[in-house]
């Protein structure tokens, strides 16, 4: 039997306010029923209070409201509750949220309350009560027990996580005087930078980002016509309907005698994978632009159904991979190609402000294996990739063409992860260039001839696998990852890396934009690049304080490499 009093009118919200005063953080949780809050639980060490909204109705909120502004909140997927409280106007003083500390030890693969009850406390848990109807007039004692459960559960994963968080510290001073360090008394830096970001993700998801929709038809109207003519030249020269697997995998077999694998029920597989090493062949060319063009339609009509009040709003995964980069789903909005993000445009008198990190895969590489050389080129501002291309081609800088810059952004940007001559070959062709074997190989060998420190690091990194199975490292941040393969062991730090800096560029920028009384949502999140929405008379303001802090973000996460940021000002999300 769980202790818990039960507040439906106002005369009890004083005594709440009371016990809690001196708490510098409340555990929390919710209940909600028909797209509204019915239920705010709050708790300390001692006390369970349940509010119910449904009775306390203004004074409630404008109580939370006051309480919370001055209070850290504990709570499980906390972005669902604070979805609702931001649109409130509640703002907690700040926040830790239980799954994200799950997440970051990654001692299980789920993190739900149950299996981190189960997991962390051996404990077993009901969750049938959650499908109930949180919406009648009159809640049963079952119900209030269970949202009270909530809340003590909550309580105790807190003090574990915290524990297991601080057990591993990388310190980085200035996230040591953040509010949530204080509050929480959190040391790891990574747990602090993810705890501040869950109210980001939550506020990110209810901006939305806003769509053109007569752009969005006029490039759906393209794309299909494009793809019809496509389809009809393509059946035209191989009398093949190219959106049938079985008549191209025969057409591949029997007429181009491609070696291509079976599937597992004995049919020809043609799945781009293995198709992207005939791309020279024409047939092959057409029927994968034909796919490509089909997937832009697909990702175009998923926004178009997603439109709500001329925006999309996106789900979005705070720890979306195992590097802790986002993700985003319902639309997906991080993966939209260049040539279709002008889509989204800014509504009537607003703009967007973007910024985007420069090469920034290349300084995190060369900051974490210390790669002396390019860490000099990046100080003396050189583009590396035309300073790479000037290396392995014996040319000066000056006479590099556009082609042999995107053959040496296809050897920096493959090389630093250490693949093969023969995917070196295949990489080159996703930047328009074709090249052989023997010189995808002498390019390879002269990379880690000059690089040293990525040779000696792809090594250190076999040695290792070989030794142990496995590589245990940090990012420069100090985000623990385990590896298994050669890949992952080399990607799994450089991208982490670039998770860290988003997060805490938005961070900063944030709270500068706070600071100068500016209102501009973030919008979207891409891996190195964030994008801002704002009052086109606030803009250049924006502008100027999006491209400081990033460039101070970076400053604190890189060392030794300096980090360089394009800003941009734009109705639509272009260039």
């Amino acid at each position: 039997m769980i202790k818990y009093s039960y507040i439906t009118s106002v005369g009890g919200l004083s005594r709440v306010a009371q016990v809690f005063k001196d708490n510098a953080y409340i555990f929390l949780d919710t209940e909600t029923a028909n797209d509204r809050i019915r239920l705010v639980q709050l708790g300390d060490n001692e006390h369970i209070y349940i509010l119910d909204l449904f009775d306390l109705r203004e004074a409630g909120i404008l109580f939370l409201k006051n309480l919370l502004s001055q209070k850290g909140i504990v709570g499980h997927n906390l972005k669902f509750d604070l979805k609702y409280l931001l649109k409130h106007g509640i703002e907690p003083y700040a926040v830790f949220d239980t799954l994200i500390a799950s997440q970051l030890l990654g001692e299980t693969d789920k993190h739900s309350l149950q299996h981190a009850a189960m997991h962390y406390l051996g404990e077993v848990i009901d969750k049938s009560m959650q499908l109930s109807n949180w919406g009648s007039l009159n809640l049963t004692e079952k119900q209030l027990e269970y949202a009270a459960m909530d809340v003590k559960i909550v309580r105790s994963l807190f003090y574990k996580f915290v524990d297991k968080l601080n057990d591993t510290v990388h310190i980085e001073p200035i996230l040591l005087k953040t509010r949530t360090a204080r509050v929480f008394n959190l040391k790891n830096p990574v747990a602090i930078l993810e705890m501040a970001f869950v109210v980001e993700v939550a506020k990110l998801e209810l901006s939305g980002i806003p769509i053109d929709k007569d752009e969005l038809e006029n490039k759906i109207k393209e794309l299909e016509k494009t793809r019809q003519s496509l389809v009809m030249d393509f059946y035209s020269k191989y009398k093949v309907d190219p959106m049938s697997s079985k008549q191209v995998g025969d057409l591949f077999t029997r007429r181009f005698n491609l070696d291509l694998p079976k599937t597992d029920k004995g049919n020809v597989s043609t799945d781009d994978k293995y198709l992207s090493e005939y791309v020279h062949i024409p047939a092959v060319k057409s029927l994968l632009d034909i796919r490509g063009i089909s997937k832009q339609l697909e990702k175009l009509r998923d926004i178009k159904q997603r439109i709500l009040n001329g925006r999309v709003y996106p789900e979005f995964k705070q720890i979306g991979t195992i590097t802790g980069r986002m993700s985003s789903l319902k639309p997906n909005v991080q993966n939209i190609p260049r040539d279709l993000r002008s889509i989204f445009k800014a509504q009537e008198g607003n703009v967007f402000v973007i910024a985007d990190f420069s090469q920034i895969e290349l300084r995190l590489a060369a900051e974490y294996v210390n790669e002396e050389k390019m860490i000099k080129a990046f100080k003396e501002g050189k583009d590396m990739h035309r300073y790479t291309a000037s290396l392995l081609l014996g040319k000066p800088e000056s006479e590099i063409t556009h082609e042999e810059r995107q053959l040496a952004k296809a050897v920096n940007f493959g090389l630093i992860y250490g693949i093969s001559a023969k995917g070196l070959m295949e990489y080159a062709k996703t930047y328009g260039v074709d090249i052989d074997i023997e010189k995808a190989q002498a390019l390879r060998e002269g990379f880690f001839e000059y690089y040293t420190g990525f040779k000696h690091w792809h090594e250190k990194v076999k040695r290792e696998l070989r030794e142990h199975r496995e590589v245990v490292g940090t990012t420069l941040l100090g985000r623990k990852y385990v590896a298994h393969t050669f890949p992952d062991a080399v990607n799994y730090p450089i991208q982490g890396s670039g998770a860290d800096l988003l997060k805490l560029s938005v961070l900063m920028v944030n709270a500068a934009l706070r600071a100068e009384s500016l209102k501009a949502n973030v919008v979207n999140l891409i891996h190195d690049e964030i994008v801002l929405e704002c009052d086109q008379k606030e803009a250049h303001k924006v502008e100027e304080i999006l491209k400081k802090e990033t460039l101070k973000a970076g400053s604190i996460l890189l060392k030794k490499v300096p980090v360089e940021v394009e800003t941009s000002i734009n109705q639509r999300w272009i260039k």
